[in-house]
């Protein structure tokens, strides 16, 4: 990205957009570019405006990232923020790249896909939880067993396998979609997750402070977090 560079020239204004807006229009970083920008991308479909959206994507496009790196960003997001946004997102990253639909194949399912999808999902949820998995795995099933199953199955084994995107640029898109929502319980499991699977602390700061001027309290709370792990 050129530095100035008008991504959301005549974008509307107001109170709820400033912040973010800010963010795109700011955002240069000099290392881990991909890997921020796709980051920002995942914070964007969190904030849920069309013109956001697009701006962050050709952002990402711009800093080298390719059309699958985005599409698996679009498509982790349901596990985080439901339905309704990855939808959103979907339909606006096609606009921005339309030969996403001519490459779309269809899909063919079966039991042999399930047992994968576990066995990974399993392989997984041990790296990113490493010391922390035996006591994450009790505690959700001491409040639903079904829950933890789906966590191996639908969200690690099914989703963030697939290849396509990193599981560093997959945490640290999770990380971004979190600060913007200020989740702090699973802020501490994702920031502590991202470094078990190498991200470096210093790309973990990039990527907060690439988010600071969209969510302070979000910002406070990832910062107050990584000064915990920090100290451990």
């Amino acid at each position: 990205m050129a530095a100035g560079r008008p991504y959301i020239q005549g974008m509307s204004r107001n109170r709820n957009t400033d912040s973010f807006s800010n963010c795109l229009e700011t955002f240069n970083p000099t290392r881990s570019e991909i890997t921020r920008s796709l980051a920002l991308y995942s914070a964007a479909i969190t904030n849920a405006d069309e013109q956001h959206l697009q701006a962050a994507a050709h952002i990402c496009l711009d800093r080298g990232a390719v059309s699958q790196q985005l599409y698996e960003v679009v498509l982790q997001s349901y596990l985080f923020l439901g339905f309704p946004r990855m939808l959103q997102a979907a339909e606006s990253l096609v606009q921005v790249i339309p030969t996403l639909q001519a490459s779309h194949q269809p899909l063919a399912l079966n039991s042999d896909d399930l047992v994968e999808w576990l066995g990974r999902g399993q392989r997984l949820c041990r790296k990113v939880y490493d010391s922390n998995y035996q006591l994450l795995k009790n505690r959700v099933e001491s409040m639903a067993p079904e829950i933890f199953l789906w966590m191996e199955l639908e969200g690690y084994g099914k989703v963030l396998s697939r290849p396509g995107l990193n599981i560093v640029d997959r945490e640290l898109a999770i990380v971004a979609c979190l600060m913007m929502e200020n989740r702090s319980s699973q802020l501490h499991s994702h920031l502590r997750g991202a470094m078990n699977v190498g991200a470096s602390l210093q790309l973990l700061r990039d990527v907060v402070s690439d988010l600071a001027p969209a969510v302070p309290e979000g910002h406070a709370t990832t910062l107050d977090i990584l000064h915990r792990l920090e100290e451990n």
